[in-house]
């Protein structure tokens, strides 16, 4: 069943992004883990009364709960909490299995688990886009209910058979298009603060007339209020790109309009050699060709896009078909990195990379760090211009500064480097188009300049201004900026750049949701904690290993998703090669390490010290991965991770098992140990969220390093020394 809690993990981050949540490899992760520790308290608590036999029929009945609810519309808040019942199902089956195996055989139990864990990291991406997520949690209903078939009790079998037809029922539903579509329902109500500008342009379910799935982003195509000759089409319900009518954008009907500022580049510059990156829909790549580019690079994340636009071809025409023009799907960044192509323009016009991804911690963005810039930069010609389109002055000014940090690394000085900026702003309703950098490192000519300069456009800056005025356009307080603003040029480690709370507090203020999962986490901890509050042996130490080793782990994994997204091509590639990975190698060093740990004296201390001494060496290895993202082939690139991952998993799997081994009855002590790990992986994950939007990911990796020193020092106690008697795995 640990396979199945893996597949509703990876699919959930996808449904959660889509809804509303920026974090949803977060919320996915730690409910999960907060289920299975509630499934083992029940299961040791309850006993036979939910074994197996009686208790089968009600995971595919949970499962039936989750698929109503995303059916329903339910906001994200209700969609989690309707699936950690299944998950707590699952660990209540998967601590039966452990009770009737024995703790002695705790290594080699543990390590099925991780393997079972680990296929479905592997099933899940492949899953998504062929399937949509309800449809996914439907199948994933069929083989509970044949599992309970097998395992049932004969008054029961019925009501498995009848759970398993509904379940099939659903997907045969969802295939021909019969289902309600409840994500797009809860993504239209989603709060207007919530960064969803879908929902923000009051479009109804009418006005969504095609969507499609993908690991990378759902795709929706919706009608433009008063303007029936462009499309949107929305990523997560964000970052619009336009299917724009062939006849118009032949003639460039919008180039003075909404468009204005993606063409006066083409204009003034007259580029034979052009990439766009996140090209979407193609309304740049009209543009691109029509002002006489000779070789257009289109380059999309999101697979699929070109299904989409195959059917409306008819609409927008075959934009891709162009003679010199390519499509190309691929993550912006790999596809840079390698080739060797040279280009004359390089533009990114509102491409929100980060919200294609169920983020662990908020709006990655990868394309707007300093280290992508840099890339952007040694990928143009001795003449070539990089071109930045943003909606909003924050990131605009955001981007600007990251760029001349980029140009310094180069060694252009900032008077040197604005030689080479202009900046215009577009003051019109009516466009997210408002913000144009053009960056040229080369230097821009004044005619350029003043080619550039077209009302009603406002130049803001340009090659040949008063140095005052350089002074204003980098003045932050002119924006309305504060000390509260974070509006620093962003990095690789910390890509956040469209999140721009400073500090701890007020980031936590940011998204209050996150401090009501960390109270939540701490009531129940707390509730944990006074069931044993009569308990003969001390609780205290082992509960506080438990919690440390809970709370840790996950910052562990969230911080390694983030640091591993580029080489990976994106989040839910990263969740899924990152816990395959480590939970492989866990697997491993659950069944050959722990026995070891645990007959020696401090053997729980030592595992815990050696898991903290790995992490720390493990930030101080991924805190630069230019070399590993340098590698073409994705196959090396995935087993140059897995290896990476070897020395964190090997040394991670051991402390849970050593400690289970340890205290070992009664059976309701080791399961109140694995909820408090479970409750603790809630709060950690938390936590973690907010470190790696304040500090970074390599910080992150330090402080769960530091949190499994902590426990390696709670574990050096009397109460938990002492060989634990073991037998053969």
């Amino acid at each position: 069943m640990i396979f199945v809690v893996l597949v509703l993990e990876l699919t959930s981050t996808r449904l959660y992004a889509y809804i509303g949540s920026t974090h949803g490899t977060a919320i996915a992760l730690s409910s999960a883990v907060l289920g299975l520790g509630l499934g083992a308290w029940v299961r040791a608590h309850r006993g036979e009364r939910v074994a197996p036999g009686r208790t089968a029929p009600w995971l595919p009945a949970s499962l039936l709960v989750v698929v109503a609810a995303a059916t329903a519309g339910a906001p994200l808040a209700w969609l989690a909490a309707a699936s950690v019942p299944t998950f707590t199902l699952a660990g209540l089956l998967v601590a039966d299995a452990f009770a009737t195996r024995g703790r002695h055989r705790i290594g080699t139990g543990y390590a099925l688990d991780l393997l079972a864990a680990a296929a479905g990291c592997v099933v899940a991406p492949r899953l998504i886009g062929w399937l949509a997520p309800t449809e996914i949690v439907a199948a994933l209903g069929v083989l509970a209910a044949g599992w309970a078939l097998a395992v049932v009790e004969r008054p029961r079998l019925v009501v498995a058979a009848a759970l398993g037809l509904v379940h099939a029922g659903v997907l045969v539903a969802g295939r021909t298009g019969a289902l309600p579509d409840g994500a797009l329902a809860a993504l239209l109500r989603a709060d207007l603060g919530a960064e969803k500008a879908l929902a923000e342009t009051g479009a109804t379910a009418a006005d969504v007339l095609d969507s499609a799935w993908s690991p990378l982003g759902r795709l929706d195509v919706v009608r433009v209020p008063g303007d029936d000759a462009r499309l949107g089409v929305f990523t997560d319900g964000m970052s619009p790109t336009f299917l724009v009518r062939a006849a118009e954008a032949r003639a460039g009907a919008f180039d003075d309009t909404w468009g204005l500022l993606a063409a006066l580049p083409y204009r003034a510059l007259r580029p034979g050699r052009v990439l766009i990156l996140g090209a979407g829909a193609g309304a740049s790549v009209w543009t691109a060709t029509r002002h006489g580019a000779t070789q257009v690079d289109g380059v999309e994340v999101n697979p699929a896009m070109p299904a989409l636009l195959a059917r409306w071809r008819e609409f927008t025409g075959d934009v891709y078909g162009q003679p010199g023009v390519r499509l190309i799907i691929a993550d912006a960044r790999r596809y840079l990195t390698d080739t060797a192509e040279r280009y004359d323009l390089i533009e990114l016009a509102l491409a929100l990379t980060g919200n294609v991804h169920a983020q662990p911690a908020g709006l990655e963005a990868h394309l707007y760090t300093v280290e992508a810039v840099g890339l952007y930069l040694r990928r143009l010609t001795p003449g070539g211009a990089l071109v930045f389109i943003h909606s909003d002055p924050g990131n605009a000014y955001r981007q600007l500064v990251t760029a001349l940090v980029a140009l310094a690394a180069t060694g252009r000085p900032r008077d040197r480097a604005l030689d080479g900026i202009a900046v215009l702003h577009d003051p019109r309703p009516g466009t997210a188009y408002r913000y144009l950098l053009v960056v040229a490192p080369g230097g821009l000519a004044l005619d350029v300049v003043e080619a550039l300069d077209v009302e009603p456009a406002e130049l803001l800056w340009g090659p040949g201004d008063p140095p005052e005025r350089a002074a204003q356009l980098l003045d932050r307080a002119r924006l309305g900026a504060t000390a509260a603003d974070d509006l620093a040029p962003v990095h690789d480690d910390r890509p956040y750049f469209f999140q721009n709370t400073r500090g701890l507090w007020a980031t936590a203020r940011a998204q209050p949701g996150r401090l009501w999962a960390l109270g939540g986490a701490a009531v129940l901890g707390g509730l944990l904690l006074f069931g044993r509050r009569r308990d003969p042996r001390r609780f205290g130490p082992p509960a506080a290993v438990a919690v440390g080793l809970g709370a840790a782990f996950m910052a562990v994994e969230l911080a390694l998703i983030q640091r591993f997204t580029l080489a990976a091509g994106g989040t839910l590639y990263a969740v899924s090669v990152v816990l395959f990975g480590l939970l492989a190698w866990c697997a491993l060093g659950a069944w050959v390490g722990s026995p070891r740990w645990q007959r020696r004296a401090r053997g729980l201390a030592g595992a815990c010290l050696t898991a903290a001494v790995v992490v720390a060496g493990s930030a101080w290895a991924v805190r630069d991965l230019a070399w590993l993202e340098a590698i073409a082939d994705d196959r090396a690139r995935f087993a140059v991770i897995a290896a990476l991952l070897a020395p964190l998993g090997l040394a991670l799997g051991c402390p849970f098992p050593v400690l289970v081994a340890r205290e070992g009855e009664p059976a309701p002590r080791i399961a109140s140990l694995w909820a408090l790990s479970g409750v603790a992986s809630l709060a950690g994950a938390t936590l973690a969220t907010l470190a790696l939007r304040v500090v970074g990911a390599t910080d992150t990796l330090g402080l769960a390093a530091g949190a499994y020193l902590a426990v390696a020092a709670v574990a050096w106690s009397p109460a938990l020394t002492g060989a634990a008697a073991t037998t053969p795995r």
